[in-house]
């Protein structure tokens, strides 16, 4: 599950440089919060957003969103 892209919200909050916490809400308004590993989080960030490259999608990561 890809929650970039499974979701028709997403926020996220950077817990230390390994781990992301985050918090979906999907279109019927159920909220979620998902923990996944930094490298994890940016591959499905990737995956919704391709135009955006490796150094783009670090740094926005590194101040969540």
């Amino acid at each position: 599950m890809n929650v970039f892209t499974d979701y028709a919200e997403t926020h996220w909050v950077p817990i230390n440089g390994d781990m992301v916490t985050v918090q979906t809400v999907d279109a019927t308004g159920r909220r979620e919060t998902h923990v996944l590993s930094v490298p994890d989080a940016l591959a499905q960030f990737k995956v919704k957003y391709p135009f955006v490259d490796d150094a783009q999608a670090a740094a926005l990561f590194a101040q969540g969103g």
